[in-house]
């Protein structure tokens, strides 16, 4: 029996989306930051753009204000980025601003004496993870130096830090995106990445495929 119209443009759609998934494959710039079995079961799933936390929510409110309030011609917003790590492989980013040939990055934070700098003036320099997904797209735009804007969540305030391009550090993190290939492919074998775990201890209490690790681990401590 013939499928009905709809059915064979569903089916269609369909197709068009497995084939358009296999090749480019894409990494996130932001997902290399934290634990790498999280970013493969990300990039397996495609679950990345649902997995925007408040946190996030409120940095795209501030990078829209900074975008309708700066009136410069020479200023870029929201520039896509990529660099090709292998066949089929692609990691991608998305540059807050880039303004003539430094890269700017606008990120909102609280702060408490009692886990950080107790205000935007005691802070020193800008987390490890800011650096590295800053230096990250300064290596695949090709550019030498950026600045890390950080607002007061607060106090309604901001300073800026510079960073220079690390060709090193970024290698390291293409090393990070290879481990999460390898641990796509395993997931495709029906195998579980179980010899990556978190970058830092808190990631797991949070995390969208914690009940996934966890059954996983179960079944192997019963065995």
């Amino acid at each position: 029996m013939k499928n009905p119209d709809k059915i064979e443009t569903f089916n269609r759609e369909i197709r068009n989306k497995i084939a358009g998934r296999r090749s480019p494959r894409r990494i996130w710039v932001t997902s290399l930051s934290f634990c790498l079995r999280r970013a493969a079961l990300s990039t397996y799933l495609e679950t990345f753009k649902y997995e925007r936390t408040g946190e996030m929510l409120l940095g795209t409110l501030l990078h829209r204000w900074v975008q309708d309030n700066v009136d410069l011609e020479d200023i870029e917003f929201e520039v896509p980025l990529e660099y090709r790590i292998s066949d089929g492989w692609v990691l991608v980013g998305r540059a807050d601003a880039i303004l003539g040939d430094r890269i700017l990055e606008f990120k909102l934070k609280g702060f408490n004496q009692e886990n950080g700098p107790g205000s935007l003036a005691d802070m020193e320099e800008p987390s490890k993870i800011w650096k590295e997904q800053l230096n990250a797209y300064l290596n695949m735009a090709g550019l030498e130096e950026g600045y890390i804007y950080v607002f007061d969540r607060d106090g309604l305030d901001f300073r800026h830090f510079r960073v220079k391009r690390d060709r090193e550090a970024f290698n390291k993190m293409i090393g990070r995106a290879k481990i999460v290939i390898k641990g796509v492919k395993e997931l495709e074998q029906g195998k579980f990445p179980k010899g990556i775990t978190p970058r830092y201890p808190w990631e797991c209490k949070s995390c969208l495929f914690k009940p996934i690790c966890r059954a996983v681990e179960d079944h192997e401590g019963s065995k």
